[in-house]
């Protein structure tokens, strides 16, 4: 078995690393990233890390060899049309190294009328798979949560909170939730080849949302939307 993880230094990947540790052994575990040295202390654990940019194609079916699961976290290059050159060389690459099967970290916003700015990407990657010949599953993550943390203290000083969604609600999940979902669907062939989406038990409207962030931090934060 070799589980190979893209991104494997960024915020959800640290995620997924350390969930991956939980349940193989470290020589299944490779490390596919765009900079070998922050992943130096990975390295020292045993585990095996490699160059793999994804604007560079010639490092990414060397770091592909032998894999059985990929796990796929895109980047976070904005706007949504630079992450598509990207997608196309994991999925060209993917086929090239004879990947097993690849799960694609994507977001629950994807729909086709869908107005955040990087629906454009989610929706395209999910097409892409659908005409590679790979075997593939997708996880589409809601909001993150993490975020929310280092996020009081402006909203304190602000006294509010700006998303612009005044009519609608929003689900969230947290990183190391997300992480465990992945690594659940890597280690147990019975969740590969589907499509999940991966939230909290409930959604919250904005107001909702501003009176947590409220009890939470002791100090008054209302509801107004950009």
């Amino acid at each position: 078995m070799k589980l190979t993880i893209t991104a494997a230094t960024g915020r959800l990947g640290t995620h997924v690393v350390s969930e991956a540790l939980r349940h193989f052994q470290t020589d299944e575990i490779r490390l596919a990233v765009r900079n070998p040295q922050k992943a130096a202390a990975y390295a020292e654990q045993g585990l095996e890390v490699v160059k793999a940019d994804y604007l560079q194609p010639e490092t990414l079916v060397p770091a592909f060899h032998n894999t059985e699961i990929l796990i796929y976290i895109p980047s976070i290059t904005h706007p949504s049309i630079v992450r598509v050159p990207e997608t196309e060389n994991v999925i060209t690459a993917a086929e090239r190294a004879k990947v097993k099967h690849i799960i694609f970290v994507g977001f629950f916003a994807d729909q086709g009328t869908n107005p955040f700015h990087m629906a454009p990407f989610f929706g395209y990657t999910n097409r892409r798979f659908a005409c590679s010949s790979l075997s593939y599953t997708i996880i589409k993550n809601a909001m993150y949560t993490d975020p929310l943390i280092p996020y009081l203290p402006e909203l304190q000083t602000m006294g509010k909170l700006i998303y612009p969604v005044p009519h609608g609600t929003i689900s969230f999940i947290s990183r190391a939730e997300s992480a465990a979902a992945i690594i659940k669907a890597a280690r147990d062939s019975h969740y590969l080849e589907k499509t999940y989406t991966l939230t909290q038990e409930r959604n919250y409207t904005m107001p909702e949302l501003a009176d947590i962030l409220t009890a939470v931090g002791g100090k008054k934060i209302a509801f107004s939307p950009v």
